[in-house]
């Protein structure tokens, strides 16, 4: 009999148990900390602990022997690399035993310095220096010395005050750094300085007695146990040896602060721990009105944000600690550690708050340990960088990311315009200059440096014209579902110099092309080898000829497994969507042009003008997520009964379709020069269908009475200057007062190749270029008003220029 089936059943269908080998990110942790307690949870509370109140009152540091004693135990050596005697563990290993150590600890500064030692230890051994090595990292690993990190001094790195400069053999260094913990009884400290002949940041190892070193005691506001203090320097005088790095050393330095931020947290979390479950267990004998106080309602509700904020705070924190375990993390700005440090500092401000609460007047009593804890907490909040200095570096990555993801996706999809460059080169070499496009055709050639005899002789137009020849074959086979099983041979060999340049991108547009529209490009986002890109889509024999072809044109790339991937600023453009739908269109506009322009076809309709048919979804979408607050009023009139949007695309109703879609319950006026059938949009989008006279633009259709909010009116559809200017007063007869027109119009490439090919793709699509000023001067000459370029995008090749109509 099966058992019953319960909702976690269903729900949680992952397989954790033991024998499948995937445990939960939680259950590692409880596996390290339990170990942690089992090793070292004597050690902190028979060894560290005792004393601590009286040590942090009378302001003295933890003694330098406790350190040998967690050497000996195997505590300074936990994380650190098995060659020099440690045991090798991970980051996330290590921050959960920071963490484990400041919960038992009495003391919130002992795990702090145990880490900023074992760190310092792994300073010196990334200087590959086998002197300083041997020197001090065995004494440090076993805890018979302590080193800290000096940096701060509250100034830009290349504006240091603290200096080196070389006298001979020998470096002088003069300055001083504050704020260093564990000064007061460290042995040896890496601190950075200024070079002065470079101004270069350098890292020097100096010990606290050299002759000119001389630390200084620093009163604080709490961590009196950590030794706080400052390093000053006067004419230290040191070896070569003793620099650690010779150039550079600030990547090293945001290297060291990018681990130290996460395991700051960690100690912040311990403490968290520790307090809370202090707290709760100092309430649990207290009574008020005849009952417990901890069976009041606002004390449990405390409690419950007590918990609240440590578990959040241990997110955090934990997917940082997670973090060091990837290759692929930045070296120098890990976002995430950044985020934990700032977000566990958060939390313990107000657990501190809630405890200080909670326990009234003994909070501010220095005999417990409440009101230490507020002083503390503050102490472990400034290092590693002030909340607002997080919050500004948080800020300045993400504008710098953003910037950096636009300007990639930007330039993925000009690489693949570019390839279109090649093509319609190719195509105007082998056309020979002919027929109604044939000042187009030759505007293409000269701009591609293919217009001299001795470049561009007969038996090479043959040869283009062969390449065209299979080219289109490929296509036609893979549209009809006969794709073959391996590549056409391509242009390799062919030709040189230019022409093989050009033939080289006029075959990376086809693979790019084919790939798209048989959804290979798309599977590529995720690496595939050719077998999993090709399985029930393409032959792999073809699959692999286009992948090559791709990894080629720099569209794809291939990685040492035999893995492809698609560029990664290609993604906004196959994951779906209006941009991918426009994207899609391009290609095939440009795969259908060509084969116009080689047979001599008829014009496919104004479907493949530019700003209609595929592109169309993501104009409106712009329109509507972009572009609507910013089209003064018109929210509010497409929001007046009656109103309506007018679209005269006159590309078999897809604008219109679009339109409906993004702006429902507004119902859209579609001007035809024939009768369509629309397609059903779904919810509120309603399309009326109005045909036009058949002859030239289905804009002359706008009436006075449409009563519209917005006029849709692709200037690439209107043949010339007098039915623009024709097209433009009639929408703004039709606009209600206050509505707008926009105009989507072409924005050519800057490269001369792309521009004369934009044109002549428009050509054979039966469409213009509007000239500079003709579509503003006619929006102007219609009584329009604000009139301006309201979006451009380079990429996609496509401006809005917007005009209102006064009210």
């Amino acid at each position: 009999m099966t058992g019953r089936a319960h909702a976690a059943d269903v729900m949680n269908r992952g397989d954790l148990s033991p024998r499948s080998g995937h445990g939960t990110l939680d259950a590692e942790i409880e596996r390290i900390r339990r170990e942690a307690r089992r090793r070292f949870g004597s050690f902190v509370l028979d060894v560290a602990n005792p004393g601590s109140h009286f040590r942090n009152k009378e302001c003295r540091p933890l003694d330098n022997r406790v350190f040998e004693q967690a050497g000996e135990l195997g505590l300074m050596g936990f994380s650190l690399p098995t060659e020099i005697g440690g045991e090798g563990r991970d980051k996330l290993a290590w921050g959960v035993v920071v963490e484990e150590i400041a919960r038992l600890s009495r003391d919130p500064g002992f795990a702090v310095l145990l880490d900023i030692s074992v760190e310092i230890t792994e300073l010196i051994l990334s200087s590959g220096t086998p002197e300083l090595i041997e020197a001090y990292v065995p004494d440090l690993v076993a805890g018979r010395r302590f080193g800290v990190q000096g940096a701060y001094e509250s100034r830009d790195p290349y504006d240091y005050h603290s200096t080196a400069r070389l006298d001979g053999d020998v470096w002088v260094l003069n300055g001083a750094k504050r704020f260093l913990a564990g000064a007061r009884f460290a042995d040896l400290f890496v601190l950075f300085l200024r070079d002065e002949a470079s101004n270069d940041m350098l890292a020097f190892l100096v010990e606290k007695d050299d002759p000119g070193v001389t630390p200084v005691h620093m009163d604080t506001m709490g961590m009196h146990t950590m030794g706080l203090g400052q390093v000053i320097l006067h004419e230290v005088r040191l070896p070569q040896a003793r620099l650690l790095w010779r150039v550079d050393a600030l990547s090293e330095l945001n290297t060291y602060a990018r681990i130290r931020r996460t395991m700051s947290a960690c100690g912040v979390l311990g403490a968290l721990d520790g307090v809370i479950e202090n707290c709760v267990e100092a309430l649990n004998s207290r009574r008020r009105g005849g009952r417990r106080v901890l069976d009041h309602a606002n004390v449990e509700r405390s409690v419950g944000e007590l918990r609240m904020l440590l578990q959040s705070a241990r997110a955090s924190v934990y997917r940082a600690l997670d973090g060091t375990r990837s290759p692929d993390r930045d070296p120098y700005f890990d976002e995430f550690a950044t985020v934990a440090k700032h977000h566990a500092s958060e939390c313990a401000l107000r657990v501190g708050q809630l405890v200080m609460g909670l326990q009234g007047g003994e909070a501010y009593m220095s005999a417990f340990p409440w009101e230490r804890f507020m002083r503390d907490i503050l102490g472990l909040i400034s290092g590693q960088g002030s909340q607002e200095m997080l919050l500004l570096q948080l800020g300045q990555r993400t504008i710098v990311g953003l910037e950096g993801k636009r300007v990639r996706e930007e330039a993925a999809e000009r690489t693949v315009s570019k390839l279109a460059d090649g093509w319609w080169a190719l195509h105007a070499a082998a056309d020979g200059g002919g027929g109604e496009s044939a000042d187009a055709v030759a505007a293409v050639t000269s701009a591609a440096g293919l217009d001299a005899p001795e470049v561009l002789d007969a038996d090479r137009r043959g040869s283009a014209a062969a390449l065209l020849g299979r080219a289109h074959a490929l296509v036609a086979a893979v549209r009809a579902g006969r794709a073959p099983e391996a590549l056409p041979q391509g242009p390799a060999g062919l030709f040189q110099g230019r022409l093989a340049d050009l033939a080289a991108g006029a075959w990376g547009l086809l693979a790019s092309a084919v790939a798209s529209e048989t959804g290979l490009l798309a599977r590529l986002l995720q690496p595939c080898t050719v077998r999993e890109a090709a399985e029930d889509l393409l032959p792999p024999g073809l699959a692999e000829g286009l992948l090559e072809a791709l990894v080629a044109a720099s569209v794809v790339r291939r990685d040492g497994e035999g893995r492809y991937a698609a560029d990664e600023g290609l993604e906004r453009v196959l994951i779906g969507g209006p941009r991918a739908s426009a994207f899609a269109a391009r290609l095939r506009r440009a795969l259908d042009g060509g084969a116009r322009l080689r047979d001599g076809k008829p014009v496919a309709g104004r479907e493949s003008l530019t700003g209609c048919g595929g592109e169309a979804a993501a104009l409106a979408d712009v329109l509507v997520n972009s572009l609507l607050g910013r089209l003064e009023g018109l929210p509010e009139l497409l929001d007046r009964p009656g109103a309506q949007v007018g679209c005269a695309a006159g590309d078999g109703g897809r604008s219109a379709v679009e339109l409906a879609r993004h702006i429902p319950f507004v119902p859209v006026l579609a001007l035809e020069p024939e009768p369509v059938a629309v397609r059903t949009v779904g919810g509120d989008g309603e399309i009326r269908v109005r045909v036009g006279d058949g002859a030239g633009s289905p804009a002359g259709s706008f009436t006075e009475g449409d009563r519209l909010a917005l006029a849709w009116l692709p200037a690439t559809g209107l043949p010339g200057p007098e039915p623009l200017r024709a097209a433009v007063a009639a929408a703004r007869e039709a606009l209600l007062p206050g509505g707008w027109v926009v105009l989507p119009c072409p924005l050519p490439p800057k490269r001369p190749l792309g521009a004369a090919a934009a044109r002549l793709d428009l050509a054979l699509a039966g469409g213009r270029t509007p000239t500079d000023g003709e579509v503003e001067a006619a929006l102007t000459a219609a009584g329009l008003g604000h009139v301006r370029t309201a979006w451009d995008d380079a990429a996609l090749g496509v401006r809005l220029i917007a005009a209102r109509r006064p009210a």
